[in-house]
């Protein structure tokens, strides 16, 4: 019984055998996508799309060629020597597909039924400005208090004119204060996209040291809705604040918003919120309680 089993095993592989080699040896048409490839192309421009289009052919080939070609590295080779910044009109020629000489075929038609165009773009230099990104809220704060050096350069760009245009600053990957050695802190940048080219993957940066300082600073304006029917007394706050030097030193009533709590009212009196610049800490204010008239009392 065993016997019979392998020995109908050893028919059908063979059967198969033949099988496969018939169509290995036996010629067949298909159609197949090709892509291009872009030869001698001028330094100052660039294809501003990052997939070109695929070219149909109709070939004829044994089967073992077409196996062959399936795998093979192959495309349409265009010469854009010639080519210009804009829209440009490409003229399909059997000359151009290559392929391995090694695999006989024969090309029957290129479907030539769509018009193909490639448009190229300005191949350009421009700066953009650094923008730090940060590990987290305290690394932020970190480096307010000790100030990074030169933090707003401008990083150049090499890329499609049309897509520099579109990209406003270039990302740190996300630096904290452990990354700091002697005083310098090494940063990576981020491409913002990969037809953009970086002359540098990275950036140095000096710490230095920021004094921290305090200030006191009067009469700002207290906000609430208009839609509310009161009065307050008084209109305006001081606030004594706490920050770097450099950053106190700028502020004014306009830099900090002083905003009524109504939301939990202790008979008839308020309390302030603030919004101030990151690293900038409030320390008390002037008055505690703000009194709230109800208009429509009087």
């Amino acid at each position: 019984m065993k016997n019979n089993i392998s020995i109908k095993l050893l028919v059908l592989f063979i059967a198969i055998v033949l099988w496969i080699h018939q169509i290995l040896i036996k010629d067949h048409t298909i159609e197949i996508d090709i892509p291009m490839k872009l030869i001698d192309t001028p330094q100052n421009l660039i294809p501003d799309s990052y997939r070109l289009p695929e070219v149909t052919i109709n070939i004829s080939a044994s089967g073992k060629d077409l196996l062959l070609f399936q795998f093979s590295r192959k495309s349409f080779q265009i010469n854009t020597s010639h080519f210009r910044y804009g829209k440009n009109q490409i003229n399909l020629k059997i000359d151009q597909l290559m392929y391995s000489d090694k695999i006989v075929l024969k090309i029957n038609s290129i479907d030539k039924t769509e018009d193909f165009f490639i448009n190229m773009d300005k191949l350009v230099e421009r700066s953009k400005i650094l923008k730090i990104q940060y590990a987290s809220a305290n690394d932020e704060e970190f480096f307010i208090k000790n100030k990074i050096k030169d933090e707003k350069r401008k990083i150049a760009l090499k890329g499609p004119l049309a897509l520099l245009n579109e990209i406003e600053f270039v990302l740190t990957k996300k630096i904290s204060s452990k990354m700091i050695e002697d005083g310098k802190l090494t940063a990576e940048l981020i491409s913002p996209d990969p037809k953009i080219e970086l002359p540098k993957g990275k950036i140095e940066f000096e710490i230095t040291n920021t004094k921290i300082i305090q200030r006191t600073i009067s009469l700002i304006p207290i906000k609430f809705s208009e839609t509310r029917n009161i009065t307050i007394i008084p209109q305006k706050v001081s606030v004594m604040v706490s920050g770097p030097k450099e950053m106190v030193e700028q502020l004014n009533t306009n830099s900090i918003i002083a905003n009524l709590n109504t939301s939990i009212l202790k008979k008839d009196f308020a309390s302030v919120s603030f919004e101030v610049p990151s690293g900038i800490k409030i320390i008390e204010y002037t008055p505690q309680r703000i009194q709230v008239i109800q208009n429509d009392r009087q």
